[in-house]
Order: C-alpha cells, then sequence, then structure tokens
C-alpha cells in the first residue's frame, strides 16, 4: 500500500474513495490528528502501486474541484469489480459500558421477576402466578391500574389453588371476580375497536390515563423496555441489543446513545400504552428503533462504516411486519366475535420505535463522534 494524499473531511474522503474504486483504483481511507492545525483528516491509500500515479492525478483534479459530480459518493451496487470495504476511519476499540450495562439491568430484573413469580406460586398457587404482577412489575410497569390492584385484593380474599378450583369457582366468587375484571379502565385503544363501543371507556373515572405517572413516578415512562416475559424474549432483545449496541456506542458518545435509547423508549412505550394499555413490557421497541438508526445513517452518512447488512434490517422489518398481520387477525377474531383470542404483541411499540429511530437518525446531534 501506499499514501497518495490527505483530504480533510470524512464526506469528501469517503466520496474520493468511492469514485477511485469506479476507476477500478482499489483503495482505503483513515483518519488520523493533523499536528499542525490539532483537526482529525483523512489519509487515501492505494492497495497497488501500480496505481500510484493515477491516485495522485486523480487528487490533483479533485482538490481542483472537489464538488464535481463524479467525486459525489455513489450508491455501492453501482460500482464495477471487487470492492475493497473502506477499512477506515477506523474505530478504536472501546467498551461498551451502556450495552453491557442494559444487559446486565435487563438480566437481573428478568431473574427478581421469576424469583417473586416461583413465591407467589408456592405460597398462592399457579393462578394467581399467572393472573397477577409481581412486585416488580407493579412498581415498573407503564401503569399500575386499580383493577390490577383490585385483582390482587381478590385473589388475597379468595384462595385459588389450581385452574381446576378456578374454573369451579361459587357464582358469588365468580361474580366479584367478573366484577373487577370488568371495571372501567385505560386498555387501549385497540380495545375500543374491538368492542365497538365508548361506553366502558366513558365510565373510566378521571385522572386514570397515566395514573401512576401523574402521581409522580415518572420512570415508568421508560422502564417496562426492562422487563421481560419469558427466556425466549430476553434471549431475543439482548442479543439484538448486543449486536445493534456495540455498532452505536463504538460512534457515538455515552450521553449521546443514553439519549438516543431513552428517546426510543419513552416514546415508544406511550404509543404502546396509548394502544393496548399499561400491561406491555420488553425492549423489542428500541431494538427496532436501533434498527431504523442505523439503516438511516447509513444511508445519510455511509462514512460513518455502520456495518450492518442488509438482510438483517429485511429480517427485522419482516419480523414487524409478521407480528402486525398477526396482530390484525386477532383484532379481527375479536371484531367479529369469532375467537376471542388475543396476540398479546407490543407491536406498536416496534413501529414507533422504527419511526422515531429513523428520524433521530436524521438529526446531526447523533452523527459519529470524530475521537
Amino acid at each position: 500500500m501506499r499514501l497518495v494524499g490527505t483530504i480533510k473531511t470524512e464526506k469528501e474522503a469517503y466520496g474520493f474513495h468511492v469514485f477511485l474504486l469506479k476507476q477500478n483504483v482499489q483503495n482505503v481511507y483513515e483518519s488520523f490528528k493533523d499536528p499542525a492545525t490539532n483537526q482529525t483528516a483523512y489519509h487515501i491509500w492505494v492497495v497497488d502501486e501500480d496505481d500510484f500515479d493515477k491516485a495522485q492525478q486523480y487528487l490533483r483534479e479533485f482538490e481542483a474541484a472537489p464538488t464535481e459530480a463524479r467525486f459525489q459518493h455513489v450508491k455501492e451496487e453501482k460500482l464495477k469489480g471487487p470492492v475493497i470495504a473502506p477499512t477506515a476511519p477506523r474505530i478504536p476499540r472501546r467498551p461498551f459500558v451502556l450495552t453491557n450495562l442494559f444487559i446486565l439491568i435487563c438480566s437481573l430484573l428478568f431473574f427478581l421477576d421469576l424469583m417473586q413469580r416461583e413465591k407467589i406460586a408456592e405460597k398462592q398457587g399457579e393462578v394467581v402466578a399467572e393472573l397477577s404482577l409481581t412486585p416488580i412489575q407493579q412498581n415498573l410497569l407503564f401503569d399500575y391500574p386499580q383493577y390490577l390492584v383490585d385483582m390482587e385484593k381478590f385473589f388475597e380474599n379468595h384462595p385459588i389453588a389450581s385452574w381446576d378450583d378456578f374454573k369451579k369457582l361459587p357464582p358469588d366468587v365468580e361474580a366479584d371476580y367478573k366484577k373487577v375484571e370488568q371495571e372501567p379502565t385505560w386498555k387501549g385503544l385497540t380495545e375500543l375497536v374491538v368492542t365497538r363501543s365508548m361506553k366502558d371507556y366513558s365510565d373510566i373515572p378521571p385522572g386514570t390515563l397515566f395514573g401512576k405517572i401523574r402521581q409522580g413516578e415518572i420512570w415508568r415512562l421508560f422502564t417496562p423496555v426492562l422487563l421481560h416475559a419469558g427466556l425466549l424474549h430476553i434471549l431475543f432483545n439482548m442479543a439484538w441489543l448486543w449486536i445493534l449496541g456495540r455498532q452505536i456506542e463504538a460512534r457515538l458518545s455515552f450521553p449521546k446513545m443514553a439519549l438516543l435509547i431513552l428517546i426510543i423508549g419513552v416514546l415508544s412505550n406511550i404509543v404502546q400504552y396509548l394502544m393496548g394499555g399499561p400491561t406491555f413490557l420488553g425492549f423489542s421497541g428500541i431494538v427496532v428503533g436501533l434498527v431504523g438508526f442505523i439503516w438511516m445513517r447509513q444511508k445519510m452518512a455511509p462514512w460513518e462504516g455502520y456495518p450492518l447488512q442488509r438482510s438483517v434490517i429485511l429480517f427485522i422489518v419482516i419480523f414487524v411486519l409478521a407480528m402486525m398481520a398477526l396482530e390484525l387477525v386477532s383484532l379481527s377474531l375479536q371484531f367479529f366475535h369469532l375467537v376471542q383470542l388475543s396476540a398479546n404483541i407490543a407491536n406498536s411499540a416496534h413501529i414507533a420505535g422504527g419511526i422515531i429511530g429513523i428520524l433521530l437518525a436524521r438529526l446531526r446531534f447523533f452523527s459519529r463522534r470524530s475521537k
């Protein structure tokens, strides 16, 4: 390899790099700190020394007119011949503090929640363990409305050992359970579509919507993302966080990545709550948001070097569309009173997260740091 010259900005370096590839001149570019200006600049290297003179001539032409159309970057699929992806600007190795921190927190909360549910099952039975919330969920879900509080009290006053007992409740006890179950509360706009009635919503007590958040428990805007419903659920989300989080954390500062995750989490949670009520959980809304963010950064600033493959992005898109289709089928069956089947998928958070991630990626604030 041989050094051809220096270009001041990353965008221009990438454009010239791609131009050389179009001329079948294999090359790479890398960042360095210019001691004269103390600014980041970019070296252009040719792989084959036989291309050195040609590349230098192109560089002189580029320096004379860098805004010419031929020097503006083009889509990779238009290039001819083998392409050597730029090995630079190299992303320095850093400890992925935020990514690892979220994985650790989610994992700890998952196992603590699992232990609490096992304790409830031992003390009150499997029915209560499945139909009630654990203390962690009571405090970290988006809301803990009155009907869920009353459900806890119902199980305290009416011990139910097994599902057989639950199916054979005395008429008066069954009436009490249905009364609690049908208490007016916010269960989301999708429930309104299914029931085709405003009656239950007009009877909701004032202050029910965003109830606990209105009382000052603002952490609930974000904390549902830290909870997971099962082993496959958390493994899926944490695997994707590990893949996506490290790519972003290598390019954004800790505060910017934290802000990115916070915004996606809060806004996607709000959308999911408005659409489906308070009992949702999981990191997948943020996962889809990170995919949308990387996809848009790849389009807007390919020189930032996000390595996420198109096949991965396509997989996530297909996953979200499949979940949407499943949810629509479930709602249709309920709407026409064919089957009372709930998909129990927080797909509104997926869609909202993806859109929010794309929009945030368009902000210059979230461009890759130079150091």
